[in-house]
């Protein structure tokens, strides 16, 4: 029963790893596996044997459900992008009740209110920076060092809980390409993307493991800064006709679910 938990569990985040708003590490603390898994990542060669055991199949089925997730999402992004984009931005901003308590919970100092002022500061900056790495419309072929730093970004979601880079993703055009070249099982797409999303898993456990032990209040501020700054980067503006009404009732949906998903998360 438990191996069958873990390869369900899998397969959900790592469907969630791709989905703007409702990132991996947001299923992993409502799973209850959020913090033993980035102990584990952090220490990697203590007791390794017993950590492939444990951590093995879920890793395998969160593989899986990324593949899968990279099909469903790139048929939905071609066909109905802003549509997409507004369920999206709802799923960012229904966590961020969850994060406001957070903020209250834990102990403020001035780094933490600087972490979100920069953070969120930085986002704001490419939004208003309006030239684009890959224009929509056009077929470009993208370095693969780009490629890594989406899989970075990808990484960075999965470690820290409620940070998703998938929206700066699409500000740039990236996000789109990305899931195409996933869907196809393209290497060219793949590789990077693996090497930069593990590089960063496998920096960052230890500092994330260290930070929401100890620095748990900066952490959480930084999050908040950089949830709000991302909303402005993908806003698509108010589409015509009848989705003028359809997208904002997918925006309301979004903050729907993730707060229902946020209500089932175990409280610190």
């Amino acid at each position: 029963m438990n191996l069958a938990m873990d390869l369900l569990r899998g397969v959900l985040v790592g469907m969630a790893g791709l989905l703007p708003g409702l990132c991996g590490s947001t299923l992993l603390v409502i799973f209850g596996l959020y913090r033993p898994l980035t102990a584990a990542l952090a220490r990697p060669f203590e007791n390794p044997r017993a950590k492939i055991v444990r951590f093995g199949p879920f890793f395998v089925a969160a593989g899986l459900g990324l593949l899968l997730g990279s099909r469903l999402l790139a048929t939905l992004f071609a066909r109905y992008e802003i549509s997409a984009i507004w369920l999206f931005m709802g799923f960012m901003i229904g966590g961020v009740p969850e994060l406001l308590r957070e903020v209250r919970r834990t102990e403020g100092t001035w780094r933490g209110w600087l972490a979100f002022g920069l953070l969120m500061g930085a986002c704001i900056g490419l939004a208003v920076w309006q030239q684009r790495l890959v224009p929509r419309g056009e077929a470009v072929d993208i370095h693969w060092v780009v490629w890594v730093l989406a899989g970075g970004g990808i990484g960075l979601g999965s470690i820290m809980p409620g940070v998703s880079v998938a929206f700066v993703l699409i500000h740039f055009g990236i996000y789109q390409p990305m899931l195409e070249g996933a869907a196809a099982l393209q290497l060219r797409v793949l590789a990077p993307i693996a090497l930069g999303a593990a590089v960063v898993i496998m920096t960052l456990a230890r500092a994330a493991d260290w930070l929401f032990r100890n620095a748990e209040g900066a952490a959480i501020r930084g999050v908040l800064g950089l949830v709000m700054g991302s909303i402005l980067l993908v806003y698509p503006g108010c589409p015509p006709g009848i989705s003028r009404l359809t997208c904002p009732l997918l925006f309301v949906a979004g903050a729907g679910i993730s707060m229902a998903l946020n209500r089932y998360a175990p409280r610190p």
